[in-house]
């Protein structure tokens, strides 16, 4: 039997408030199903496992119930069953029960299973909603209870104690379970969503994240680095895709398949011992005539000490953006006077807005706080926007919440 395993499909994600990012993870969940037909009529594949976060939000716009159902409804109609479980954007922790996967489920497009189970031929598929890890024996005796007596498949949205991710991602610690009593159920496999790293195998469990099926972080972006007047590349762009089950009578055999990115994304690294507003110009400007490409997604991290006689406002953050014509760009100015004193991180010129404002009512040093902070979470970092804030206010802050939780709203 050949299963399709996704996760973390994330529809309606609108990435750095761009609607191309939107449309890309469209785009994404409409190859990986084309993909899952072609796997179908080469070699019988008649099943998609979805391990949670299918959409982005509990509410997904009604767009974005079109593409869900648009890509479902073609599975549906080669024969495919598609099994769905919750994560934690697809739903509320606490109160589950009203989200959009129960739609689906009701218009015959999706098996929802959360603490239930399917039976295909001698492969039990159990599914189980994301919990919170304060809470995680309630999953293990769910589990537990429902395992059956062929091969037993365990779909689950949660971070597994152990699994060595590359990327810390907010809420790992929120959304953990114990390696030891999952070890224990001896299960065959488990359909593991939550990190987005492609093919990331827990190293004792038979366990594998499949990852998101676009690019999550900018972490994981092309990366290059500018030094002594050269673009040096550092790393490619992360692999994203899903996972082929082979389940037989000797247990579950796992293969990637990659799915490829939509568009270019490039970070471009540039560190100055003494930055200069007409040197940093000449050089994103050498930077633009090599990456200015229609469709490209490019992050500008502009970083180090400011040349003697300038402070970070002689920066031109707009300036610099026009230098491409093409590509999107944001650029980042991460960068401290002579004195040492840290400048605030800003990001194209509603950064200096923001920080003229804040700097009416705060001092420097808290106004370089917020900034960082905004600048971390805007890149997907609240492990390290949360680092800041402890440091500042002297209060331990993860472990329990993360930065959209402390602002009342739902992750």
């Amino acid at each position: 039997m050949l299963i399709a395993q996704l996760a973390d499909i994330h529809l309606g994600h609108r990435q750095y408030g761009l609607d191309e990012r939107l449309e890309d993870y469209n785009r994404a969940f409409l190859s990986a199903v084309n993909e899952v037909l072609r796997l179908r009529e080469k070699g019988g594949l008649d099943t998609v496992i979805i391990s949670g976060d299918f959409f982005d939000t509990q509410r997904p716009p009604p767009s974005i119930y079109v593409t869900a159902i648009r890509g479902l409804t073609r599975l549906r109609e080669a024969g495919i069953r598609v099994v769905v479980i919750r994560g934690n954007h697809d739903a509320s922790i606490i109160n589950p029960v009203e989200n959009p996967l129960t739609v689906l489920h009701q218009m015959g497009l999706i098996d929802y299973l959360d603490g239930n189970y399917i039976d295909l031929g001698g492969v039990r598929v159990i599914g189980a909603g994301t919990v919170y890890t304060d809470i995680q024996n309630r999953l293990i005796n769910e589990l537990s209870t429902l395992r059956g007596n062929g091969v037993n498949i365990a779909v689950i949205h949660q971070y597994i104690e152990g699994a060595p991710y590359i990327y810390p991602m907010p809420n790992v610690d929120v959304f953990m379970v114990n390696e030891k009593p999952l070890a224990q159920l001896g299960l065959d496999y488990i359909a593991v969503g939550h990190i987005h790293e492609h093919g990331l195998k827990h190293p004792r469990i038979n366990a594998v994240y499949p990852g998101s099926l676009e690019v999550w972080d900018a972490r994981e972006f092309e990366i290059y680095e500018y030094t002594d007047d050269r673009l040096r590349k550092i790393k490619d762009i992360d692999p994203k895709g899903f996972l082929l089950l082979d389940v037989g009578n000797n247990g579950v055999r796992v293969s990637s398949v990659k799915i490829g990115p939509s568009r270019r994304l490039v970070r471009v690294r540039i560190k100055y011992d003494d930055a200069k507003p007409s040197t940093v110009k000449r050089d994103v400007s050498y930077i633009a005539s090599n990456m200015d490409q229609r469709g490209s997604l490019v992050i500008l991290e502009i970083e180090g000490r400011v040349a003697g006689g300038y402070s970070t406002r002689d920066f031109n953050t707009t300036e610099l953006r026009r230098l491409f014509s093409k590509a999107w760009v944001d650029v980042r100015l991460v960068l401290e006077r002579q004195s040492a004193e840290r400048s605030p991180r800003v990001f194209g010129g509603i950064g200096e807005i923001i920080r003229q404002a804040l700097r009416s009512r705060l001092g420097d040093e808290e106004v370089g706080v917020v900034m960082d902070v905004i600048e971390r979470v805007k890149a997907d970092d609240e492990d390290g926007a949360l680092k800041t804030l402890e440091r500042f206010i002297g209060v331990p802050l993860s472990g329990s919440k993360s930065i959209k939780d402390w602002l009342g709203a739902s992750e």
